[in-house]
């Protein structure tokens, strides 16, 4: 299905009975929402799930490059929920998708229930605006990089699993260039500007066992900072946790979601 907006059309689809508590689920850079299959088969009997290729991705539009991509897609996301008379909803997001999900439960706090966020890194406090000299660095790097080898080695940067790997290399493929440079400069821009508070909504903060050090560090540090969220590590599992590792990440999730029913 399509949700046409002032922005642009986003496909998305939805699984699950209306009467169904609501999760909605983003993806990250260079995928789309297929990557959430596993999630949609073990909870579409329990909730109405809502899977989207956000802009740029899929069968999605792009948007304006002149608007913040993150604080944009927060704005379509809700529009979507309107669309269906959604009036609150579990928001769920993997890396890029975890920025949006934060601007999301930021500026339409009585809209979320709950976040979930998947090899992410929290917003606030911001960070130093030093980190915007990587941009030229990402753009020589990308630009000079043919295509073909670029997109495998950010997919065996992303997983371990085979089929995610091979997955990530058929989506990522279809992203050109200039819009792949253009997301992640969208990153650090979200990164500098931050979000003015911490989120106060419920949080589940997952990441894989084979992950980079740096966001390891990152998650353990907001869950540290937290006083209203879970810290789990999959193991087997790369920056595409769920996907790499979909059985443990979903037993994680179903957890995280009982354990809501009793605090929210």
């Amino acid at each position: 299905m399509y949700y046409n907006n002032n922005n642009g059309t986003i496909y998305y689809e939805v699984h699950g009975s209306e009467a169904s508590p609501t999760i909605v689920f983003l993806h990250g850079v260079a995928m789309d929402y297929r990557t959430f299959k596993e999630q949609i088969q073990v909870l579409k009997d329990s909730y109405r799930v809502i899977v989207l290729d956000l802009p740029y991705h899929g069968k999605s539009s792009g948007i304006d490059e002149n608007l913040r991509f993150s604080t944009t897609t927060a704005e379509i996301t809700i529009g979507l929920l309107d669309s269906l008379n959604i009036e609150k909803a579990i928001i769920a997001g993997v890396s890029m998708g975890s920025f949006v999900v934060q601007q999301i439960a930021t500026k339409y706090p009585h809209r979320v229930i709950a976040t979930i966020h998947i090899s992410g890194g929290s917003l606030y406090p911001k960070y130093p605006s030093w980190i915007k000299i990587f941009n030229p660095f990402y753009s020589f790097f990308i630009n000079i990089y043919p295509k073909k080898y670029l997109y495998k080695a950010f997919a065996k940067h992303k997983a371990i699993h085979p089929s995610t790997i091979a997955y990530l290399e058929e989506i990522s493929y279809k992203l050109e260039k200039k819009t792949l440079i253009h997301l992640i400069k969208e990153m650090i821009n979200d990164m500098v500007q931050g979000i003015h508070e911490p989120l106060k909504q419920p949080m589940l903060l997952v990441y894989g066992d084979h992950e980079l050090s740096l966001i390891k560090k990152l998650s353990t540090k907001w869950h540290s900072r937290s006083s209203n969220s879970y810290l789990v590590m999959i193991k087997n599992a790369h920056h595409i946790t769920h996907q790499d590792n979909p059985k443990d990440f979903n037993d994680t999730l179903i957890s995280y979601l009982e354990k809501l029913k009793e605090i929210v």
